[in-house]
């Protein structure tokens, strides 16, 4: 019996669950945990930047919690963002994922355990987690998570996860989640249904019903037996078959972990370390890289841009500086140079083609993850340092370019000793003050609606003056043009 379609690989995954309702005590008593929790469709903020405290909460229980972002990227797409967080000792019930999903460990360790309903081989994928990794899950996975057991030193296992905004579904609003709860799809089947496909009595049907609980439950059944030989037991009992590797388990490859690999910059002022898919073989046929950038305290990473993709980025410690030049762009009417400062937690976004500078307080380091949104190689272009595109240009072309003398051109990339991180002391304090002298706000796409309005009506208004100097141009050209040819037909008569 072997049969790929989803439906029957949903049962059976259902089916793995039942026997687990009298080894999760805790699993039933977790229902109506998630009062008080939004849920639903994360709203899309603005951008460029969503504190922590504005994360959007979708679920919460004793054991752990989910939080969601989604992020504008200033045009007309979003990014979207989990948080999951697990106390130790918790389990992340299994889910069904409808798009790509890129997830860095921030904290603790664990295991992912996944299956691909897609395939033929009917194997449950076992990863071991822990602080630094990094991993990527294809749409059509179901997946679930445990945090490890740690009694000397319990640990919050904290995921950040990013999910495709190339996915046309989660852009189209079609699914306004990222993955669904098997116990969700599973129950949406009336009760006739569920009895007959499940060879279980009225009885455990609704206990299932009855046992509505949050994603996240306490992780350790009470009894010696694994996780998995339960369910698989049960698995094979339900399809009649003593073949033991129906549900075969098998340890896919390691994680990739950001943290160990080798730093593409490093100095005495910081260091960053870019994953693509010549370092992990599971980002081979995505669109995400993943950079880390590591500032020591009153540092920036020079003045770059990304020419292949946005850039999504979570704060992991500290404080910083972010700021953003609007490129010369004519369907960007709105854009402006922006500023604004970041903190632990905090999302931001930086869009393609905008040069941008990220730089550490005096007070303290400034870490962060960035998922690169790209197709190609990412390939950052410095406007400053010994990898400046300006050496490139050559030295005659900056002095007309900059309209300035051969030896201003000649300190300026003479004194250009460093790759991309240099000390600057007091530069995001400066930065700070000059944001606020300026009115506080951030720039970027993130304007107030009355000022959005405004400024359309502004440019209407000059395109409307435009025009009509040029009408009046053509009218006074047109004026002189029969003049003069009026004078000459008198000449020539």
């Amino acid at each position: 019996m072997r049969d790929n379609s989803f439906s029957l690989r949903l049962v059976i995954f259902a089916y793995f669950l039942v026997p687990f309702i009298p080894h999760f005590p805790h699993a039933i008593a977790a229902t109506g945990l998630a009062g008080g929790v939004h849920g639903g469709t994360v709203p899309v903020s603005d951008g460029p930047t969503v504190r922590k405290e504005e994360r959007w909460p979708l679920e919460s229980s004793e054991f752990g919690e989910v939080s969601g972002v989604k992020i504008s990227d200033g045009e007309n797409g979003c990014y979207h963002l989990h948080f999951i967080t697990m106390d130790a000792n918790s389990l992340f019930l299994p889910v069904h994922l409808y798009s790509q999903m890129v997830f860095y460990v921030n904290s603790g360790s664990g295991t992912l355990n996944w299956m691909n309903v897609e395939e033929d081989d009917d194997k449950l994928r076992t990863v071991k987690l822990q602080k630094g990794d990094i991993y990527r899950l294809t749409p059509q996975t179901v997946f679930y998570l445990q945090n490890d057991i740690h009694y000397q030193d319990p640990q919050k296992l904290e995921i950040y996860a990013i999910f495709s905004a190339a996915d046309d579904q989660l852009q189209n609003g079609q699914f306004a989640k990222a993955y669904a709860s098997v116990q969700d799809l599973l129950l949406g089947f009336d009760d006739k249904v569920l009895q007959s496909s499940l060879s279980v009595s009225e009885e455990v049907i609704e206990e299932l019903r009855e046992g509505k609980q949050s994603m996240i439950v306490q992780g350790q059944p009470e009894t010696n037996t694994s996780m998995w030989e339960v369910g698989s037991r049960a698995i094979r009992a339900f399809i009649g078959s003593k073949n033991d590797g129906f549900f075969e388990v098998e340890n896919d490859k390691k994680a990739y972990n950001i943290l160990k690999a080798d730093r593409d910059v490093e100095n005495r002022y910081g260091w960053s370390t870019t994953v693509t898919r010549k370092q992990l073989d599971v980002l081979k046929d995505t669109d995400f890289g993943v950079v880390m950038v590591n500032l020591t305290k009153g540092v920036m990473m020079g003045p770059h841009w990304n020419p292949n993709g946005d850039e999504v980025a979570v704060v992991l410690h500290g404080e910083g500086m972010i700021t953003v030049v609007c490129p010369t762009i004519e369907k960007q009417t709105l854009c402006k140079n922006s500023k604004f400062r970041v903190a632990e937690g905090d999302v931001f976004v930086v869009p393609r083609y905008h040069p941008m500078a990220q730089i550490s307080f005096n007070n303290d380091s400034f870490v962060f993850i960035v998922f690169t949104i790209t197709s190609k190689k990412n390939h950052p272009q410095y406007l400053a340092g010994k990898s400046s595109i300006l050496r490139k240009l050559g030295k005659k072309v900056l002095t007309k370019s900059f309209n300035v003398r051969n030896t201003t051109i000649d300190q300026l990339l003479s004194a250009q000793r460093e790759y991309a991180i240099y000390e600057c002391t007091s530069c995001a304090e400066e930065e700070e003050a000059g944001r606020e002298r300026e009115g506080g706000g951030g720039g970027g796409w993130r304007h107030d609606e009355k000022e959005r309005e405004g400024e359309v009506a502004r440019r209407e208004e000059e395109e409307m003056q435009r025009r009509q100097r040029e009408a009046d141009e053509a009218a006074e050209r047109g004026r002189v043009g029969e003049g003069e040819g009026g004078s000459n037909g008198r000449g020539i008569e």
